[in-house]
């Protein structure tokens, strides 16, 4: 019986080539140092023109090591003519299509630009491709260049917030409308009878595929093991722009996407409300405090112990998911300080996208900046080992078999 096929897929503009080939070294480093892991591995790369242009000379160094790369050509459109990432991986689509690999032996995992991957990550999906589920949604952490800052420790708590994503995308219907657009596996065929085209610019066409695909396939979604490695936001501004973008998507679904159920829209709505209330609850606690007003405190402190206690939880047992993994330590109260701005930064986000004006796409810088030496893991040497292998170019290379 032939073994099946995953092809492991990076999508992105391209212009982070070097957070890019991180990604893809892991990726062919540990497709050739896993043992029995029951599929075969093949590496592509799908890149806008203007990303290959960035830097050649990485893009086919890529392709000499096993790669795959697919440059999106510019003359290229959908029949919604969509644009941003879903052009991208509707091209992909339609390139598995021509070429007969759309099929149940295919499965497509979907990586962002600085997307790393370990063993324990391949040997999640061997096991998961053996089972009943087409969807499979994982757990990501972002110790890749943790530097501490206040950016970074946020990023900690969606990590934990991944077990609410996780437990509700594998309930019938998604009540909490969790989702993710990357550590996601998707069986070809699946992927490809629904597609990533919608018309015009879609800023969540991760959230309008998975709508898809749950209500032409309904309950498919299952918990893939294994973690992904990514890596925050450098700057607080990043930090801005990249909930910037994910707000824009929340409100275009909710608002414009016409493949959402009313029940889903409601939550996605919901989500967002509670989103926006957290700058105003802030203020009133501030106001409340500062002008001795008790009455607004009494009702408001009805929630407050249920709020503080489940951030803290999520600080808490998000640096415990990530401690392991990263070299720099800092002290608690440094942690806790930073932890509020952070907070803070997540508090003013989707006021920001607002009043600034939206935007196809937000770059945010994903390679590492220029003197800042890289942050590896100390811990479990497999994920150590495949984080190590993107600052050491002579480390082996993966099976070429793209």
């Amino acid at each position: 019986m032939k073994a099946p096929s995953v092809i492991f897929q990076i999508t992105a503009i391209g212009r982070n080539y070097h957070a890019l080939a991180e990604s893809a070294r892991s990726v062919l480093f540990w497709a050739r140092n896993t043992p029995r892991q029951g599929f075969v591995p093949r590496l592509w790369i799908v890149v806008e023109p203007e990303g290959y242009a960035s830097s050649p000379e990485t893009y086919e160094a890529l392709r000499r090591e096993g790669a795959r790369v697919l440059v999106v050509p510019h003359e290229y459109q959908t029949k919604l003519v969509t644009r941003g990432k879903a052009r991208a991986l509707q091209y992909a689509c339609e390139v598995r299509g021509r070429e007969g690999l759309s099929a149940d032996s295919v499965w497509i995992y979907h990586q962002d630009e600085e997307t790393c991957v370990g063993q324990d990550t391949l040997a999640g999906i061997g096991d998961f491709i053996r089972g009943p589920k087409l969807v499979g949604v994982g757990i990501i952490i972002y110790p890749i260049d943790w530097a501490g800052t206040a950016s970074h420790i946020q990023e900690v708590t969606r990590s934990y917030d991944d077990f609410r994503v996780l437990d509700s995308m594998t309930m019938p219907g998604n009540p909490t409308a969790g989702f993710h657009g990357s550590h996601i596996l998707v069986r070809a065929d699946i992927e490809d009878s629904v597609g990533w085209d919608t018309r015009g610019y879609s800023p969540a066409e991760d959230l309008t595929f998975e709508i898809r695909v749950r209500t032409k396939f309904g309950s498919v979604f299952g918990v893939l093991k294994g973690f992904a490695y990514e890596k925050g936001a450098f700057s607080v501004r990043d930090q801005l722009k990249q909930r910037r973008r994910w707000m824009h998507g929340v409100i275009f679904a909710a608002l414009h996407s016409k493949e959402l159920p009313a029940r889903r829209r409601l939550s996605l709505g919901y989500s967002a409300l509670s989103w926006f209330s957290a700058l105003p609850s802030i203020a009133v606690l501030l106001a409340s405090l500062a002008f001795h007003y008790g009455p607004a405190l009494f009702v408001t402190g009805i929630f407050t112990g249920f709020v503080w206690v489940s951030m803290v939880t999520a600080y808490v047992e998000g640096y415990r998911m990530h401690a392991p993994y990263v070299r720099r330590r800092i002290s608690i109260l440094r942690f806790v300080a930073l932890g509020l701005v952070g907070a803070l930064i997540d508090a003013l986000a989707p006021w920001y996208a607002i009043v600034s004006r939206p935007s196809m796409g937000d770059f945010i810088a994903k390679d590492r900046p220029a003197g800042t030496p890289p942050v590896v893991a100390t811990v479990r040497p497999a994920v150590a080992a495949s984080i190590a292998l993107v600052v050491d170019p002579s480390a082996p290379s993966g099976e070429r078999s793209t």
